[in-house]
């Protein structure tokens, strides 16, 4: 199995650094013309993961193996019903958090999408604002949390992703992430994700030579790829930038990739 893989990635364009306005993605279109491809180095990350060299406090990422006792990924009542709690229960046990509450939102990946949202992503991109996440993960936890409440002045909060293969082992269009503790905070910048107004907003990052991408060929449907998408707490790793890319490498006549992606927030007491 290869060591690395060169692949091109894209990456929000530089002219946004230090720019007044937020660049707005929410189309093939629209992205195409606010991101560049890079070329760059994606590593294979079982071996340091066999090693135990990775962690969600460091590097913001890991890859588990879990047999779910789940499989209708067809049926959206019993995905939110059965497979959340699943992935809550695994949540909390993987972070030793206080508590744990799933987005009411989830996505099945296919290369044939419904939406611009639901596509494979094809660039490097974090699924909240550094500026505005806080906000959102307490209305998750109002909202869901069947009336728990954490003060943010006494409560810390981190956001996860739990990436699963479906139906087959995804030879095809793997996700890679770039390593937390490879980032610098000024690489990840805002964008708006509608053509107008100013509430629906994320992040992207731009390019750094500095930055290490890393990826998990051939994931099997028993394994999971956790990362990290924001943190409050300090000295750990914050976010992990991710996208789709096409791994030159893969056998090209191997069916589409599917995939489910859940996300969690933790909630820890403050130190």
């Amino acid at each position: 199995m290869n060591q690395a893989v060169t692949a091109e990635i894209a990456y929000l364009n530089n002219e946004w650094k230090g720019a007044d306005e937020l660049a707005r993605i929410y189309s093939r279109d629209t992205r195409k013309a606010n991101t560049s491809k890079r070329e760059v180095v994606v590593t294979n990350a079982r071996a340091r993961s066999e090693a135990g060299e990775l962690d969600l406090d460091s590097n913001g990422f890991i890859l588990i193996e879990h047999e779910s006792a789940f499989s209708d990924f067809e049926d959206k009542p019993a995905i939110e019903r059965d497979y959340f709690e699943e992935m809550r229960l695994l949540t909390l046990e993987l972070t030793g958090a206080h508590d744990a509450i799933i987005f009411p939102f989830y996505q099945v990946r296919s290369r044939r999408p419904a939406n611009f949202f639901d596509a494979y992503s094809l660039y490097m991109h974090c699924d909240f604002s550094p500026n505005r996440w806080q906000n959102q993960a307490q209305q998750i936890v109002r909202d869901n949390g069947n009336g728990r409440n954490y003060p943010a002045d006494e409560w810390d909060f981190a956001l996860y992703n739990l990436w699963r293969p479906i139906f087959h082992t995804a030879e095809k269009d793997p996700l890679t992430l770039i390593d937390a503790s490879t980032m610098q905070a000024d690489d990840i910048l805002e964008y708006r994700l509608a053509p107008t107004g100013d509430t629906s907003v994320a992040a992207l990052p731009v390019f750094n030579p500095e930055q290490r991408l890393y990826y998990f060929p051939n994931m099997e449907t028993n394994e999971v790829l956790v990362f990290k998408q924001q943190d409050s707490r300090a000295d750990v790793a914050t976010v992990c930038p991710h996208t789709s890319f096409i791994d030159p490498t893969s056998r090209q006549d191997a069916p589409d990739r599917r995939s489910i992606e859940v996300r969690v927030v933790c909630v820890y007491p403050k130190a």
